[in-house]
């Protein structure tokens, strides 16, 4: 009969040779661990799980938590394995793998199964907490991969027990309910049924539940759920197919891009189960640094919406195309730190998770606003007052573009880098201005084509902005949720649905070179829009070159919340989500 170490006593101690060197257990006090075997290297359904583990390995290190391998094959074995899984797929296994040929280790923590192999172990998983103490134990059979999201959650709830002295119920995620442990005398229990319904919410004396304060405000411990959902695109196909780009960038394999929408206007039709993050427009600013929500109900509502999607960032936009005022907000130190501390008061006021500036454009008159020739330079001072009264965690993100005459005169962009968290890339509008032959052209063509304006391109945006000295994985590339007609016409994706495409003599196009939909009338360009097939090919480009995320101007123009559902699948599930577009658009176009 197997022997088990206990729950609730000191994690049995050893010394192992590993993938990383020698290690001791002991040496991570301190941290918590996941110390976790595998049947064998070189096995499908381990390595399944290694790949899985791997592109999980920064949600473990959120919660403090080192992962730790093994088997009783060699470490030249488990050598060998890593890096032809590193060949095949790209990814880097980040922890350690523990050699246990003498199977002392799988003895001492009983991982061995004798009526299935006395020559293996079979899938054992240890959570030891930062005390060195054993908190669970969890046994898969050698036919079954584990559930990553699972082991990340029994993490979330054992952390949060901890910290809030409180129990978790049945399905438990960070952000929902919790309960109260039991009363242990008979004084308690009646305080309980004295307290059911004023402080908390009984059932009876002995299941009350609370709000979960431990996790309740952005320093929450990340849900599992989430972390999977964004991980998911990540495990597919196959390990014995290709992995084809549109799957991993072995560039950049843990990041997980995010998605989001600005929301002007009514947020009634936002659904947050698509989205990582939603940003009210707008917030106004005064002369003096002073700023004004015009709709606090609309805000709220977005706040709200926690309440479905616990992890959604709520994010206010501060200015706006025509939004005067940033120019002497960022004139003098006085000036700046006052919007700054502003800026404070309403990221408390309203529970958010940050803000986003949207000076169009610094250094520019353009939109009728107040200009003057340092505004590039104070645009820099002030995101340095904002970082430094806000702290390093808050969001902030500015919005701008990637042309030069932008990079000229409105943004530092090697400067601003290191102080925001996101660069929202206006990639859309490049038509806005423009009437006669030049409006007849894309708007936020992914690529140059006949039909784009000579260097106006998104990839050229996304790789100026790169060379000036923005990581990839700082930007965020904006996608227009209607369609337009240089500066004349301008319909919202719902208009388009309803009563313009292959209606009322506009005929759906779409370009191979630009990757991106049009519409033309008795023979000319008539319309410049994105659909969910140019959603879908520049969410695979933001995949393929690493950037940080896709977001859309705006939600409101997208009632259905089509567009919002396939930035959401082309993301997070592309392969699916490109086979239900072949059987509703036919051949999807290639990168």
């Amino acid at each position: 009969m197997t022997c088990l170490p206990n729950l609730g006593e000191k994690a049995p101690d050893f010394k192992a040779n590993t993938t990383f060197g020698p290690i001791k257990l002991s040496d991570y006090c301190g941290k918590w661990v996941v110390l976790f075997s595998h049947p064998g290297d070189f096995t499908p359904v381990c390595t399944t799980e290694f790949l899985a583990f791997a592109t999980s390995a920064n949600e473990f290190e959120k919660r403090n938590t080192q992962l730790i391998g093994l088997s009783i094959d060699s470490n030249a074995s488990h050598l060998a394995w890593v890096y032809n899984i590193l060949q095949i797929t790209g990814v880097t296994i980040p922890f350690p793998i523990i050699e246990d040929r003498d199977m002392k280790i799988a003895n001492l923590y009983g991982m061995i199964s004798k009526p299935l192999s006395n020559t293996s172990t079979v899938r054992t998983v240890f959570i030891i907490d930062d005390k060195q103490i054993l908190r669970t134990i969890l046994y898969y059979p050698l036919s079954t991969g584990r559930n990553i999201p699972e082991i990340l959650r029994i993490l979330d709830s054992l952390q949060t027990v901890d910290k809030c002295n409180v129990v978790t119920p049945a399905n438990w995620l960070p952000g929902t309910p919790v309960l109260l442990p039991p009363p242990k005398t008979f004084k308690e229990l009646q305080e309980r049924i004295n307290s059911c319904n004023k402080k908390y919410k009984c059932l009876d004396w002995y299941i009350c539940f609370i709000e979960d304060e431990c996790n309740k405000c952005k320093k929450r411990i990340k849900s599992s759920k989430k972390a999977i959902e964004k991980n998911k695109s990540l495990t597919r196909p196959p390990i014995d197919v290709e992995l084809e780009p549109v799957t991993q960038n072995p560039n950049c394999p843990y990041l997980s891009p995010i998605v989001g929408e600005y929301v002007l206007g009514n947020p009634k039709n936002v659904d947050p189960s698509f989205l990582d993050f939603v940003i009210y427009a707008f917030v106004e600013i005064d002369s003096n640094g002073g700023l004004i929500v015009p709709a606090p109900s609309y805000l709220n509502s977005l706040v709200k919406l926690r309440d479905i999607n616990p992890d959604l960032e709520v994010i206010a936009a501060i200015g706006g195309w025509g939004a005067d005022g940033f120019s002497d907000a960022a004139l003098t130190p006085t000036s700046r730190y006052t919007f700054a501390r502003n800026v404070q008061n309403l990221i408390k006021e309203y529970n958010l998770d940050g803000i986003d500036i949207d000076w169009e454009y610094p250094g520019s008159s353009a939109s009728g606003i107040k200009s003057r020739p340092q505004d590039k330079e104070n645009f820099t001072l002030l995101l340095t007052a904002l970082r430094d009264v806000l702290g390093p965690n808050t969001w902030i993100s500015v919005a701008g573009t990637g042309d030069n005459d932008y990079l000229r005169r409105s943004a530092d962009i090697s400067a601003i880098a290191p102080l925001i968290t996101h660069f929202n890339l206006m990639s859309y509008d490049f038509t806005a201005g423009e009437t006669g032959e030049n409006a007849k052209r894309h708007q936020a063509n992914l690529f140059n084509s006949n039909f784009s304006l000579p260097g106006y391109s998104v990839d050229t945006m996304v790789n100026t902005l790169i060379d000036a000295g923005m990581p990839s994985e700082k930007i965020l590339l904006g996608i227009p949720f209607y369609g337009r007609l240089g500066a004349t016409i301008t319909k919202s994706y719902d208009e388009l649905r309803t009563d313009y495409i292959n209606k009322d003599g506009f005929q759906y196009n779409f370009d191979n070179d630009a990757k991106v939909p049009y519409l033309v009338k008795d023979g000319e360009f008539a319309m410049s829009f994105d659909n969910e097939v140019s959603t879908y090919l520049k969410a695979q480009y933001a995949l393929q070159n690493c950037l940080g995320g896709i977001f859309s101007w705006q939600s409101t123009f997208d009632q259905a919340d089509i567009l919002a559902r396939a930035m959401y699948e082309s993301i997070n599930n592309p392969l699916g989500y490109k086979e239900e577009l072949e059987n509703t658009f036919g051949n999807i176009p290639s990168l």
